[in-house]
């Protein structure tokens, strides 16, 4: 299953607080027929911030939800024109954000999975500076299919 779409990246987004990309993302799982449900899907998210900061370092964060009206597992980017607030654990704001939709069904395999792949590759320095000169989305797309392959 390609998890990779150059459609689901959206570039130089204007929100301005985590709870605007968390409308946004919802909005977006809609939209592109990831979700059934764009409210459940944004209930999950606040509920999982809640459970402890999403924000990683050096500016991103990977948000998740997983939720029975998830139909399939799936990846949002988000670069946003300015950094937010996001309580990350370097404290610095956020600007660059991975989000992962995963279905209830899947949310002990794919989802750790998914997590963990994408972890892994934002710990890495060369590729998080190739992300942020990245200006395109079929750059970005590129970048991370061959950093972490385009299915799960």
């Amino acid at each position: 299953m390609t998890i990779i779409h150059k459609e689901n990246i959206f570039l130089q987004q204007q929100l301005d607080s985590q709870e605007e990309v968390f409308m946004f993302l919802a909005k977006q799982t809609f939209c592109l027929g990831i979700a059934q449900n764009e409210k459940e899907v944004y209930q999950k998210l606040l509920e999982r911030e809640k459970e402890g900061t999403t924000g990683i370092m050096s500016g991103f964060a990977i948000p998740h939800a997983k939720s029975q009206a998830i139909n399939e597992p799936s990846l949002i980017i988000i670069t946003l024109d300015k950094g937010i607030e996001w309580n990350s654990l370097d404290k610095q704001s956020v600007d660059f954000v991975f989000a992962l939709f995963i279905p209830a069904s899947e949310a002990g395999t794919t989802h750790l999975k998914l997590l963990s792949l994408v972890a892994r590759s934002l710990m890495r320095k060369e590729i998080t500076e190739q992300l942020r000169v990245a200006k395109l989305k079929t750059e970005i797309a590129t970048i991370l299919i061959k950093e972490i392959g385009g299915n799960i």
